[in-house]
């Protein structure tokens, strides 16, 4: 086994009762990974990170963490896992310190300071003597993750970090979660989507669907593999959409814009030739994105 996998998942298989919620699924998580998990709701995700965390029992296969095998009833494996499954769950009526202080206490640790410094590193210190019950969304969940990193783990997995939050509130979760992942040097599995999330914060995924794993990699790689839509402004769009045809290249006309597909490789090269015939172009613009390769993928 790979010395840099932290999480190595082998033909792992759940069903309840005639339904197969997970189907030979096999993966892998690299330490330093910001790993995407996606899939449609039903795909399999939850099932999956409930027997990565000893929730569920798998009907065959194997989990490796740490290359240690988590079969069994030794639950010592956790002490190198933090999870914020769902969303997360606190005394309303108590403070952010107080009910950190009661998970701290549950968990048996002995390192008091930590507390103060989980909060500090979600930015909840100024926050700390506020009752839970007057937080936003956002806060809460930069709670939940503070309850993960309490025991220090190397691998922490959140399922839909993001979700509830608006725009500004993701971009500040996507944030934290990359300050997590450079200076602690945590590793962190995202489930969720929020397709356009993964793509900005992930570095590898995996794609499922009906309980079936469809893809795994690299997640600009997987990118770079497929035709890119590229959306043309032109001012002279006959002249534009004659250069695309005698170049056998797929296009549509939206509104005022010509949007072709083409491979990413070659898209310089496409651009240089429609500047060497002076066709006018006002604008170029990637719009091709992981959610239409995923939705391409699970349809």
């Amino acid at each position: 086994m790979n010395s840099s996998k932290i999480l190595e998942i082998q033909n792992l298989h759940k069903s309840f009762g005639d339904f197969k919620a997970v189907n030979n699924i096999s993966l892998h998580v690299n330490k330093g990974d910001i790993y995407g998990f996606l899939g449609p709701n039903g795909a399999g995700k939850s099932t999956t990170l409930r027997m990565v965390l000893g929730l569920i029992k798998p009907n065959q296969g194997h989990i490796f963490i740490n290359k240690k095998n988590i079969s069994g009833n030794n639950r010592k494996f956790l002490n190198d896992i933090g999870a914020l499954i769902e969303k997360p769950d606190f005394y309303k009526n108590l403070s952010a310190l107080d009910n950190l202080k009661i998970l701290y206490k549950m968990s048996n640790l002995k390192n008091d300071e930590r507390i103060f410094e989980v909060l500090n590193e979600v930015d909840l210190w100024d926050k700390r003597n506020q009752k839970v019950g007057g937080f936003s969304q956002g806060m809460k969940q930069r709670l939940g993750i503070a309850q993960t990193l309490l025991h220090e783990p190397s691998l922490i997995i959140l399922d839909e970090p993001s979700n509830g939050l608006d725009p500004q509130g993701q971009a500040d979760m996507r944030e934290l979660i990359l300050r997590i992942n450079k200076e602690m040097q945590i590793t962190i599995i995202i489930s969720s989507h929020i397709l356009s999330e993964i793509e900005k914060i992930a570095n590898r995924m995996v794609v499922i669907n009906n309980g079936e794993k469809i893809l795994e990699g690299n997640v600009n790689d997987l990118m770079a593999k497929e035709l890119l839509k590229v959306s043309f402004k032109s001012s002279n769009t006959v002249q534009l959409s004659d250069f695309l045809k005698t170049e056998n290249i797929e296009f549509e006309e939206r509104n005022e814009n010509i949007i072709a597909l083409i491979n990413e490789e070659s898209i310089p090269n496409v651009i240089h030739k429609i500047t060497q015939k002076n066709i006018p172009i006002s604008e170029v613009k990637q719009m091709r994105t992981l959610e239409e390769l995923f939705l391409g993928l699970t349809k």
